[in-house]
């Protein structure tokens, strides 16, 4: 059975904020942001919008590109690290604003923070190629905008908003077949980035502002990444029994200017094959692999004999990755 990529469609909200605006605003010397975080220009979201507005609208742009209605689909998950509340969650909260039908289409929420989009299309091959489901949507909204610390700029000045939403289908002749996936954790990263309150250990009363900010040891991660990296790729090429240089394109999680060039450098890719989107929209957390896939898809670099590689790092610390041949 293969999968079919039957629509990608991305919501960019708010306004675009530059670089150098934002260093004026910071104080910050000219050139600053794009020499440390590598953004040059990042949407964040207005104050109207929310995470299930901006999921809602990339989901409604790629049902009217795919010609379908919600209850076309089998499935709807939303993928990410934001939420408009704790309860009720992310998915159901976006198919209430396009639900004109009353559609019984199930629907859940799955938080591996920046790894989301990577879990979300394994949880849906397999309801695709095991279920015997035809249709999956997968919807990846962040806005990191509004949990950043001025104070920090190396994250106040990395991060961006964006929507974007994936709808796949089971196909015996058309699409793409996973060749490999892996995820692995390593507990010892676990306290290397989070946003310590408004979950039950550290709930608003009592809480400081600076609380709600993403905090990150970034040189820790970074370590802390490339000791765990290294296995990691290996034992997945000798899975998929492919070598990084032998994927046509190569689509990294976008975690900084300084994670990028390592990985470029560190496997001795060629830059032309690997697909940067950091410039433009910043880290979008769980939404930047599917931006790339989505840059690639509409201006149809993916053709039958493609092989692609998704592959990314997330808080906890996590590592995935997931290979597909079209």
């Amino acid at each position: 059975m293969n999968i079919k990529i039957q629509a990608i469609e991305k919501y960019m909200p708010g306004s675009v904020v530059n670089s150098t605006d934002l260093e004026k605003h910071l104080q910050l010397p000219t050139g600053w942001i794009e020499k440390n975080s590598g953004v040059l220009t990042r949407n964040w979201a207005y104050a109207s919008e929310s995470v299930s507005s901006m999921g809602a609208e990339a989901l409604k742009r790629a049902l009217a590109k795919a010609s379908l209605q919600l209850s076309d689909l089998d499935l709807l998950i939303a993928a990410g690290a934001s939420y408009d509340h704790p309860i009720p969650f992310n998915a159901a909260l976006i198919k209430k604003q396009i639900d004109t039908e009353d559609a019984d289409t199930p629907c859940f929420d799955i938080d591996s923070t920046c790894l989301s989009f990577l879990h979300a299309l394994d949880i849906a091959h397999l309801y695709l190629q095991y279920r015997g489901l035809k249709r999956v949507a997968i919807v990846n909204a962040e806005i990191a905008s509004r949990n950043l610390d001025p104070n920090d700029p190396k994250t106040y000045s990395l991060f961006g908003d964006a929507a974007i939403a994936v709808i796949l289908e089971a196909s015996s002749t058309e699409g793409y077949q996973p060749i490999g996936t892996s995820f692995k954790n390593y507990t010892q990263g676990v306290e290397y980035a989070k946003i310590y309150a408004g979950g039950l250990v550290k709930q608003g009363i009592g809480a400081v502002p600076e609380e709600f900010y993403f905090q990150m040891q970034g040189k820790h991660m970074i370590k802390l990444t490339l000791e765990k990296l290294a296995g990691f790729m290996d034992d997945f090429s000798r899975q998929t029994h492919t070598q990084l240089t032998e994927y046509d394109f190569v689509l990294p999680h976008q975690t900084s200017r300084i994670g990028n060039e390592l990985f470029i450098r560190t496997y001795n890719l060629d830059p032309q094959k690997v697909v940067l989107t950091l410039p433009h929209y910043g880290n979008c957390i769980s939404a930047s692999i599917p931006l790339g896939l989505e840059e690639l898809w509409n201006n149809q670099q993916l053709v039958k004999g493609s092989r692609l590689l998704l592959a990314g790092s997330a808080a906890g610390l996590s590592l995935g990755a997931i290979a597909l041949q079209f």
